[in-house]
């Protein structure tokens, strides 16, 4: 109960992303221990049905390919210059801010960080990029302090990379495969039988992107029906006092109980049998809250000053239920389900090039091409949108993979929904 009352008092102040997060967690604090059994009824009786009964017509027709030259016009012509809403409240997005702010009103100490980050020779271009990936804190706190002497430590790296970004312009931008994507089965192939760790990276909030990895799953089980699949999820936590511990998968039946914390992925993966494991320390968290004044919740949560320490966590239990599977079943698929910032292979500390040892594959789904270094290295404004009118599949080809450079092996282009735009993305 102590954890309960704890809990719900951080929660008053915390914003409408928080709060879905975190209520799904209040409300399972309260429920008794008592099981369902319902689950293991339902599939005794057969309700959980084989791979071979899914009725999931593919078609593996691979359409005409696009250029990027293509794509621009397309998205051109259509879009509404809709940008990713992205809480800025106690941070530091550009170069003419950055500079700005040095000569502020402000805490000397976190002055001079931004001088020693101004100093660094940033175009507005990069500036905006990198202080997209890894935001400057104002709030005179430690905890930005901490954040921004990460991102001082971060910033020459990031500026080799958006070098050889520039440099190799023309040999990314041949070597990027971009065509339609009409069945699910395509983002199966371009995945490859190969790979047993895929990162599915999402925008928070985009209903049309959930339906595509729910299309993904089915697809993957459909064309491997022998595989063992296992779902790792940032939006579930890592622990239920009472259903189940750090490394140990969710109960079965948990989703009936607690229908709060259920989707269209889970109850996908309930029907297809995989077990699912929880990522985020709730506790981790929320002891941040306590640092955190003035700063919106999504951005501390999604800073570099927490993006590696929850991503470490991660790695942990990843790491550690991968080994026990693997002793059973070793030709197991790993799917791990979180945001793009946490599966991007050009962001420092992202799971994937924690678990590069593993080989990670990381599909990118998101509402416009531009963001990220893909816009940098077609010279536009990496904060633009570029909506696309249909679905799109992205891919490196010509025997190249530049996602140490822009961040994806394979990308999804969704076209925006009304139901997208409504709520407040995340990273």
């Amino acid at each position: 109960m102590r954890k309960i009352l704890a809990l719900s008092f951080l929660l008053v102040s915390a914003p409408l992303w928080a709060q879905k997060q975190v209520l799904p967690a209040l409300r399972a604090l309260e429920k008794s221990a008592a099981q369902s059994a319902g689950y293991a009824a339902l599939k005794n009786t057969g309700w959980i049905k084989n791979a071979a009964r899914l009725s999931l017509p593919l078609r593996y027709a691979a359409p005409a390919t696009v250029s990027l030259q293509t794509l621009e016009r397309l998205s051109g012509e259509i879009d509404r210059l809709v940008r990713l809403s992205r809480p800025g409240a106690g941070t530091l997005r550009s170069l003419d801010a950055l500079k700005e702010f040095v000569t502020a009103s402000a805490p000397a100490r976190l002055r001079a960080q931004a001088a020693a980050l101004a100093r660094l020779e940033f175009t507005p271009e990069e500036a905006r990029l990198f202080l997209d990936f890894y935001p400057f804190l104002t709030t005179p706190t430690r905890f930005s302090l901490e954040n921004n002497q990460w991102i001082l430590n971060a910033a020459p790296a990031f500026k080799k990379q958006a070098a050889y970004v520039k440099s190799h312009r023309e040999e990314i931008t041949s070597a990027l495969k971009i065509s339609e994507l009409d069945a699910p089965g395509q983002l199966v192939s371009a995945i490859g039988p190969e790979a047993r760790l895929v990162m599915l990276g999402e925008v928070h909030g985009r209903a049309s992107q959930r339906r595509q990895i729910v299309a993904l799953l089915k697809a993957y089980r459909a064309q491997y029906p022998g595989r063992k699949m296992v779902l790792f999820s940032e939006f579930l936590p890592d622990k239920h006092p009472r259903c189940w511990q750090p490394g140990q998968a969710v109960p079965a039946d948990f989703f009936e109980t607690n229908p709060a914390f259920s989707n269209e992925v889970y109850e996908l993966g309930r029907l297809l049998d995989m077990e699912i494991y929880g990522l985020e320390d709730l506790q981790y968290t929320y002891q941040k809250f306590g640092e955190m004044s003035g700063l919106e919740f999504a951005v501390a949560n999604t800073s570099f000053r927490a993006m590696p320490v929850r991503n470490k966590y991660w790695e942990g239990i990843i790491r550690f239920a991968m080994e026990k599977t693997r002793r059973t079943d070793p030709d197991a698929v790993f799917f791990v389900y979180a945001g793009n910032m946490h599966i991007n292979k050009s962001v420092m500390e992202s799971l994937p090039v924690m678990l590069k040892d593993e080989n990670p594959v990381s599909v990118e789904f998101r509402n416009g091409f531009q963001n990220g270094f893909l816009g940098f290295l077609l010279g536009k404004d990496p904060g633009r949108l570029a909506e696309v009118p249909r679905p799109y599949l992205a891919r490196w080809g010509n025997g190249k993979n530049y996602s140490k450079a822009l961040g994806f092996d394979v990308q999804v282009l969704v076209p925006f929904e009304e139901a997208d735009i409504s709520v407040p993305a995340a990273k």
